[in-house]
């Protein structure tokens, strides 16, 4: 019943995160406004999610994980009603961004909650099936919305969760253990907690962020983000310097003392820089270089999120009986053959050739969520599951972001550097459409080479951190 309703508001939380991106043309023409004002409705979710997840691990450990877990859901309740009857996009962006939040309490404590409920012998399938929930939510999430947008309206999409979360937030309160902290501890009291680091490592997140999305967009030298980099750069040396002279720092100092978990975050950090970026970059490949309808993109991609969601129950299934290192070398491994494969996609590529391999980046990134979160939670005591939780989450979740970045960077550079348009976009324009093609292509190797060093780092770190 414990893991029913964890994964019942999870994947509430990842649906409602998910499917909204396909409402942003009709919310756009509801209030007359233009795509880029209009994604703000998914991007201050996201944002906010990212900037406060973090802290609220911390707090729950302070406060207790089932007190900020159920008012997570509220707070997402709140938010999604009042988007969904919004009279303008600034009150719909404001109260979006405010799920988030709600978003943050409740997915930097799910994990904590379930791998603290459950045996040390059984945690790895427990994260592998959690995984599972994660991964075919964010699939179905724009289905979902699809289903929603067509048959009602945008509003819908986003008014109904907001009675789902009322009844996980219910549920939560009555199936849930309400485990405190140690009244022993001295730390864990909330006048302890790192306030003023807080603030500005949100502050410094929600910049970063900022920059990172819009570089592509803006031009990385425009005096903007040029700006942009520069505050980011001051928040983050404020934030150390404020870490470093904390009496209850936000990141306790003593988790990086562990090789496991410093090399297991960043390995994480590296796996998910390439899941996240070739997940992003195929559906305009396949769309603009071999010419596949939407429709047909999004069945050829399917595959790499199937393999995803169904192997982290079996990849952890096995590092509980094997070990976890095994298992997540094996799915670095994976990425690797993956990677190798997709490097020769060109325009002349068949689909028999490409789909395997899509399906192994799916595969290995299942087999080593698992056995790698397994690894790193093991050398943290229980009471601070909730802040090295969230600390991942937030890991992989700057990971997605800045390898989709990191990748569009690289592509329209290179595409730039063989005289065309320094975007994805042209690669849909009809004018000496065979050259773009290739230059596009040229730019995909680039990424997935690039890429592969950056598993070939991780699969290093992996096999040195015991």
């Amino acid at each position: 019943m414990i893991f029913f309703a964890i994964g019942f508001g999870m994947c509430l939380t990842i649906l409602d995160q998910s499917a909204v991106n396909i409402a942003l043309p009709q919310i756009a023409y509801q209030f007359q406004a233009k795509i880029t004002e209009v994604q703000w409705v998914a991007i201050g979710y996201g944002l906010t999610a990212g900037a406060f997840m973090l802290p609220m691990g911390s707090l729950s450990d302070l406060l207790g994980r089932r007190k900020l877990y159920v008012t997570g859901f509220f707070i997402s309740a709140a938010g999604a009603l009042v988007s969904g009857i919004a009279p303008n996009l600034l009150i719909a962006i404001i109260f979006r961004s405010l799920q988030g939040v709600g978003g943050a309490m409740v997915q930097s404590n799910a994990l904590a909650i379930m791998i603290t409920t459950f045996s040390v012998e059984k945690r790895g399938l427990v994260i592998g099936t959690f995984m599972t929930i994660v991964g075919a939510s964010s699939v179905v999430g724009p289905i979902v919305g699809g289903l929603i947008v067509d048959q009602f309206s945008w509003r819908i999409l986003l008014i109904y969760p907001s009675p789902l979360l009322l009844i996980a937030a219910l549920l939560s309160l009555y199936v849930l253990p309400d485990i405190k902290p140690s009244k022993e501890n001295p730390n864990n009291k909330l006048n302890n907690f790192d306030w003023k680091g807080s603030i500005i490592l949100c502050l410094a997140l929600l910049v970063t962020m900022l920059t990172i999305t819009n570089g592509p967009r803006l031009g990385w030298f425009s005096p903007v983000i040029t700006v942009s980099i520069l505050i980011s750069l001051v928040l983050t040396v404020a934030f150390i310097f404020q870490q470093r002279n904390s009496e209850s720092p936000l990141i306790p100092t003593d988790f990086y003392k562990h090789k496991i978990f410093t090399f297991g975050c960043t390995a994480s950090f590296l796996a998910f820089f390439t899941g996240t970026s070739v997940f992003f970059i195929m559906p305009f490949f396949l769309q603009g270089v071999l010419d596949y309808s939407p429709a047909k993109s999004g069945l050829i991609i399917t595959p790499m999120a199937g393999f995803f969601a169904l192997s982290g129950p079996l990849a952890g299934y096995f590092s509980d009986k094997l070990g976890w290192r095994k298992i997540e070398m094996l799915g670095l491994i994976t990425l690797v053959v993956a990677l190798i494969g997709l490097s020769f996609a060109n325009p002349q590529t068949v689909l028999v050739s490409l789909v395997p391999f899509l399906g192994c980046i799916g595969l290995g990134m299942g087999l080593f969520y698992s056995p790698n979160s397994a690894s790193v939670l093991s050398v943290i005591p229980a009471e601070r599951y909730g802040i090295a939780t969230a600390f991942l989450n937030l890991i992989r979740n700057s990971s997605n972001i800045i390898g989709v970045s990191v990748t569009t960077a690289i592509v329209t550079g290179i595409m730039g550097n063989m005289g065309y348009a320094p975007s994805l976009d042209v690669v849909e324009e009809l004018t000496d459409i065979s050259g773009v093609k290739n230059a596009f292509s040229s730019g995909l190797r680039i990424s997935f080479l690039a890429q592969l060093l950056l598993i070939a780092s991780a699969l290093y770190l992996t096999f040195r951190k015991v």
